[in-house]
Parts: C-alpha cells; sequence; structure tokens
C-alpha cells in the first residue's frame, strides 16, 4: 500500500472543505440561525418602537409638540430607512448577508444609544436618521438568509418565526422603555437599550456561515442575474404579483406602524395611565396575542397553500378586512365598560392584535419565492422601503398632524379620532391581496418543491 504524502494531505483537505461548503446543514444549526434572526428582529423593532412609550417624557424634555414627535416617530426614520435600503439590499444579493446583518444591527444599536444623548428636535431626528440606516440593511438580507436555510414547504412558518421576534421587540420596547423611562428616565433608557444589540450583531458575524443560494421556486430563466440595480428595479415593477404584494404591504403596513406607534400614548392619555402602566398593558393586549397569532397565522398558511397558493393572497386578505372593525372597536369602546373586569376596548384590541400579522408571513415567502436568489434581498427591501415608507414615515406623522388639528375639538382624546382615520385604510389591502392571489393562480406550494 502506498504510503500517503503531502498532496494527499492536500487535496484531502480541499475535499473536506468542499464536502463541508455543500453539505446541507443539520436541522439544529438551522435552528440556530432562526433563533439568532429572531433576535435580530427583536433588536430591529425593540429600537424602532421604544421611543413611542418615552414620547411624555421626550416631548417635555426638549419642548416639542405632537407634529414634531411625529416626525420623530415616524419621517426622520423611514426617509433614510428608504433610500438606504435597497442599496444595501443590492450590496447583500452580491456579497455576504451575514456581514450585512452584523454591520446594520451595530449600526442602528449604536445610533438607538446615541439618541439617548440627543439635546434638541434637530439631534434626536439626526440621531433617528442613523437608526433607519441601519435597520435598512436587516430584514431584507435576514429573509434572504431564511429562503436559502430552509426548505419551501416550511418557510412561511420559517418567516412567522423570525415575524414573531418582531412583536417581542414590540413588546419589550414598550413594557422596558415604560418601566425603565420611570426608574432611569429616557435619555439612560434609550442607552441601555442599544447596548446588547451590539453584542448581537458581534454574535451573528461571529458564528453565521454564508449559505448557497437556493434556485427560485418559479422555474425559468433568472432575469436579475448581471442586472444593475435599475434594471432589477425595473424587472420588479414589470411582475404584477409583486407590484400587487408590494401595495397590499403598503396599506397593511399603515396601521400596523401607525398604531404602534401611537397606541401607546393612547393609553396614557385616554386611559389615563402612566408610562409603565401603559407598557405593561400594551404588552399583553399587543405584543402577547400578535406572537400567538403570527405563529399561527404562519403555520395556517403553510397548511392551506400547500393546496392550494392562492392561500397566500387569500389569507392576507380575510385578515386585513377583520381589521378594521376591530380597531376602531379598541378606539370608540366606552372606557368604562368591561367583560370580566376587563376593558371592552382591551378585548377588541387583544384580538385585532391577534390577527394584525396574519399578512406578514405570507407576503415575506411569495415575495422571496417569486423571484431568483440574485435579486432575492432586493425583491424584499424594495416591498419593505416602500410599505415602511408609507407606515413608517407617513402614518406617525399623519397621526401627530391630525392630533395637533383636533386637539382644540376633542383634547387629549384627538388621538383616538386620528387613529380611527388611519384605522380605515387596511382595507384598501385587502383588495391588492386578492389580486395577488389572482396573479397566484392555482397550484401548491409544495409543488414548488418538486420543480
Amino acid at each position: 500500500m502506498r504510503a500517503p504524502d503531502a498532496s494527499d494531505g492536500i487535496s484531502g483537505g480541499v475535499s473536506d472543505a468542499i464536502a463541508e461548503e455543500t453539505r446541507p446543514p443539520s436541522r439544529r444549526y438551522v435552528d440556530y440561525i432562526l433563533f439568532l434572526l429572531f433576535l435580530v428582529s427583536v433588536f430591529n423593532v425593540c429600537d424602532r418602537t421604544i421611543v413611542s412609550v418615552l414620547v411624555e417624557d421626550i416631548k417635555r424634555d426638549l419642548a416639542l409638540d405632537d407634529r414634531q414627535m411625529g416626525v420623530v416617530l415616524g419621517l426622520s426614520f423611514s426617509l433614510t430607512y428608504l433610500f438606504a435600503g435597497i442599496p444595501v439590499a443590492y450590496f447583500a444579493d452580491r456579497y455576504s448577508r451575514r456581514w450585512t446583518v452584523s454591520i446594520a444591527l451595530l449600526v442602528w444599536s449604536g445610533m438607538t444609544a446615541l439618541s439617548g444623548l440627543a439635546q434638541g428636535f434637530g439631534q434626536i431626528v439626526a440621531a433617528r436618521m442613523g437608526v433607519g440606516v441601519g435597520e435598512a440593511g436587516g430584514s431584507p438580507a435576514s429573509q434572504s438568509l431564511v429562503i436559502d436555510y430552509v426548505e419551501p414547504n416550511r418557510r412561511a412558518r420559517a418567516m412567522a418565526y423570525v415575524s414573531i421576534g418582531s412583536i417581542v421587540g414590540l413588546g419589550l420596547g414598550v413594557l422596558y422603555g415604560g418601566w425603565a423611562s420611570e426608574w432611569l428616565g429616557w435619555r439612560w433608557t434609550l442607552v441601555s437599550i442599544g447596548v446588547p444589540g451590539i453584542a448581537v450583531a458581534i454574535l451573528f458575524a461571529a458564528t453565521v456561515r454564508e449559505p448557497p443560494r437556493r434556485p427560485a421556486d418559479t422555474p425559468g430563466p433568472d432575469a436579475f442575474t448581471g442586472q444593475s440595480l435599475f434594471r432589477t428595479l425595473l424587472a420588479l415593477s414589470r411582475m404584477p404579483a409583486f407590484v400587487a404584494l408590494t401595495l397590499g404591504a403598503t396599506f397593511a403596513n399603515v396601521v400596523s406602524m401607525g398604531r404602534n406607534m401611537w397606541e401607546p400614548t393612547f393609553l396614557r392619555r385616554v386611559y389615563e395611565i402612566g408610562a409603565a402602566e401603559a407598557g405593561l398593558v400594551y404588552l399583553v393586549i399587543t405584543a402577547v396575542p400578535g406572537i400567538l397569532g403570527t405563529f399561527a397565522c404562519g403555520a395556517l398558511t403553510d397548511r392551506l397553500a400547500a393546496r392550494d397558493r392562492r392561500w397566500y393572497g387569500w389569507f392576507p386578505a380575510l385578515t386585513c378586512f377583520l381589521m378594521v372593525p376591530l380597531s376602531l372597536g379598541f378606539y370608540f369602546a366606552p372606557i368604562d365598560a368591561r367583560i370580566a373586569g376587563v376593558p371592552v376596548g382591551f378585548v377588541f384590541a387583544f384580538a385585532a392584535s391577534t390577527i394584525a400579522p396574519g399578512w406578514s408571513p405570507s407576503v415575506m415567502a411569495t415575495a422571496q419565492g417569486i423571484v431568483p436568489p440574485s435579486a432575492r434581498a432586493v425583491t424584499a427591501a424594495t416591498w419593505a422601503m416602500v410599505s415602511s415608507f408609507v407606515g413608517m414615515g407617513i402614518a406617525p406623522s399623519l397621526v401627530g398632524d391630525l392630533n395637533v388639528r383636533l386637539e382644540g375639538v376633542y383634547g387629549d382624546e384627538a388621538v383616538r379620532y386620528s387613529l380611527a382615520i388611519v384605522g380605515v385604510v387596511p382595507w384598501l389591502a385587502t383588495a391588492c391581496f386578492l389580486v395577488l392571489a389572482r396573479r397566484l393562480g392555482p397550484g401548491s406550494a409544495s409543488a414548488a418543491k418538486a420543480s
């Protein structure tokens, strides 16, 4: 038998490395990746929404009005989120998604901490713009990683699991923000929530491997490979299913972001409770049912779409339709009306929050499945940036402006009517998602795996 020489060791090492690179990741490692992406989602939304429960404290300390706070809550963040998101996603589609997510998380966590040092309107707006730049890179690259780590028939559930992080982040933001603001003040509250995100960014960079990119679920030539950013966006704009999906997500996000940014203030003003209590109440009536609803909706959508993929449009259409009456019930229920000692408005809010995330897993899974791997992050960024600009930028600013306009008539209860005006927009999302279902056509999601 020939003794092994040095070349055997080299070739063997190369073969082992290639085998390791091409070997499918273990289920345990995939679950670990999903957990890290879950944490990224937690900090993404927590750092974004924690300011919502600090509105009264920031207004008082910096001498701002509701219109200016609307800019702080929405427009300052969403403008940079919009313009940075697509270029960052274009980078993620061609280079490392691992580094894209890590650096993005590092930036937005650091800027959240710096927000606590703001001494005036201009400084806090600038800091929130920095948060927007960082957060623009988180979600698109994360969604692209999910697609390449998870099989098609499990994607809506995987997306739902990652999306639950946003609900947890919302709950953590309002609960911790309300409690910490009473003990630490709003400045140290922002600093203390930014630091842990920096640690997660380092962990993500150190332990996540960049996976091979899977082909598209829909067979056909890849019209996106080698294309410039402009041509990629042009190709997306010519896909009717993608246009319907983006418009639906945009209208759905109006109520999601408008309510998330102003409902804690609604509780403080209309129900006359403090910041800590408002944070706890909002956690119970929004975050808890939102977590349950997100996972249940993702699993149910996968099950239904296994029979007919049009459920990826039908299901979000149904949830958006039901959101309107449930939200209006929350805003207009008499505060002294109770069921088993619980305010009726809170019951409506609990129900609304259970179905509110129902559109998100379907949209994320569908958007990633209808395009080839060379355009997945840009696809996620495009629909997310458009919907987020309207939802996070225009909606909170619109509510703030309406508050100022209606304050002379309704006083502190102006926020009730402002939220109600914005609350009917999901019916437009329903129409768009029905168009999406029609464009997807009959067929099963599981068939995509075999194609």
